[in-house]
């Protein structure tokens, strides 16, 4: 065989193995990209399962304190019969909404989730469901509120779970102490400095405080 077959077998050969080697390398960035494409869907989905459960867990437990705060103080009083009615109307619907809609989410929840959301998402539901058993019995305030923030702050660990989870910083839980300044931002420009001059008239004569 001559030096110009061989050295065309030998371009032949490179070209095939550059075929092969750029046909590899698609292939490694056609799975990459999809396995990329494949961990946004995931996060999205969680993102958007997690927000519903979260939202439906703080929800329950706002509705349950709007019956809560009508029992009495403490164990010396029987509840009001005006807000016994209210009670009794309204918290076997709450009750059904735990069951009904808080079940069917955690259900939801628990096969995208990590087992420690998982846990603390099953936690919560029944940390909320124990929170009811004072109205439920018509205890005393004394007896019901601790066990409603205890639940409260468990639903709130569960939140900085799922954001971590999902990449996000956790956010500090928004106990009772807050800055004297919230909701206000204390580097922004405060109320007054947005106060105008304004022409004295009649109305404000009469009402001299509406003036600034």
């Amino acid at each position: 065989m001559d030096s110009v077959a061989i050295g065309g077998l030998f371009t032949l050969a490179g070209v095939l193995l550059g075929a092969l080697v750029t046909y590899g390398l698609s292939q490694r960035a056609d799975k990459r990209r999809l396995a990329a494409e494949d961990d946004r869907r995931w996060l999205n989905d969680r993102r958007i399962i997690y927000a519903g459960y979260l939202g439906l867990c703080f929800d329950l437990l706002e509705a349950l304190d709007r019956v809560g705060t009508l029992l009495p103080y403490d164990e010396t009083d029987s509840v009001d019969e005006t807000d016994e009615a209210i009670i009794a109307e309204d918290f076997p619907e709450w009750h059904m909404r735990w069951t009904d809609e808080l079940q069917p989410a955690l259900s939801e929840l628990q096969l995208m989730a990590t087992p420690t959301v998982s846990d603390l998402a099953d936690r919560s539901a029944y940390g909320i469901l124990e929170a009811s058993a004072p109205v439920e019995v018509r205890a005393a305030f004394v007896e019901y509120y601790p066990v409603w923030f205890q639940a409260r702050d468990l639903v709130q660990v569960l939140r900085n779970a799922m954001r971590t989870e999902l990449g996000l910083a956790p956010i500090p839980d928004d106990g009772p102490v807050r800055d004297p300044s919230w909701p206000w931002l204390s580097d922004r420009p405060d109320r007054n400095s947005y106060r105008q001059g304004h022409a004295r008239t009649a109305t404000a004569e009469r009402h001299p405080s509406a003036l600034p």
